[in-house]
């Protein structure tokens, strides 16, 4: 399995950026979209004023360029090994299709732990520091080779929340911390929680126009969707333990 800094280098950074823009760049949409111009300051462009009027394309100009001077920051950085000398590996599975843009999943688990217990192995957030993002391994299964870019744009963005420099790298851990308490890096994801439904329909609170019945009846829909992506989950899974000879 190559890393994601392999990746980096071999696929084309144009479209890379553009699949970025295209998943991710919702800002940029509603710019485009509504056809309007937006206040906001950027070091790439020269004006006097500290803040000025941007129009929609000198907006998107500088954005890719912020971009493409990220990819090319992350490009020169070293490998850093994951504490405790874990692999971490990125794989992707398949959602159950809202629309064209939400048909797949991406994670991170750590390699050691679905060769000892495969059951049991969790997946993993990955606001991680660059360095220790690069070195993650990137599944060789067909599905996540045909959506390549799709992953590795979804890395990016996850790690870039932080800044395309992880500026913030404090306050955001700490900002994560108090909304939603004990944090840490690498924490396992319980995947149960992405989807809206609850054991007990009857104590769940009831939205206008909804019923107990069409409440129980939504649950049941997310139970299965929840189901068919973790049966989704489970079979990437198996063409990884597979290439390891398990």
């Amino acid at each position: 399995m190559k890393t994601v800094k392999d990746y980096l280098s071999e696929l084309n950074t144009t479209r890379l950026v553009d699949t970025l823009f295209e998943e991710f760049g919702d800002k940029l949409f509603d710019l485009y979209y509504f056809n309007t111009p937006t206040d906001y300051h950027d070091e790439h462009i020269e004006y006097d004023e500290t803040v000025r009027e941007l129009t929609v394309m000198e907006y998107a100009q500088a954005r890719r360029k912020e971009i493409y001077d990220y990819i090319r920051y992350l490009k020169d950085l070293e490998i850093k090994e994951i504490p405790g000398g874990k692999t971490g590996v990125i794989y992707a599975f398949k959602r159950f299709e809202h629309d064209y843009f939400d048909r797949w999943q991406v994670r991170l688990l750590f390699l050691e732990e679905l060769l000892d217990d495969p059951e049991n192995c969790k997946n993993r957030i990955f606001t991680a520091p660059f360095k220790e993002v690069l070195g993650f391994r990137v599944a060789d299964n067909e599905f996540t080779q045909e959506i390549i870019y799709q992953a590795i744009a979804r890395v990016l963005n996850v790690v870039s929340f932080m800044g395309f420099r992880q500026e913030n790298m404090e306050s955001f851990l700490e900002e994560v911390k108090k909304n939603e308490g004990d944090f840490g890096l690498y924490m396992p994801i319980d995947e149960r929680k992405r989807f809206d439904y609850c054991v007990e329909p009857e104590n769940a609170h009831l939205g206008y126009g909804e019923t107990l019945e069409n409440r129980e009846k939504l649950n049941e829909v997310w139970k299965a969707i929840y189901e068919y992506e973790m049966c989704s989950m489970r079979r990437e899974r198996e063409i990884i333990l597979r290439s390891h000879g398990c």
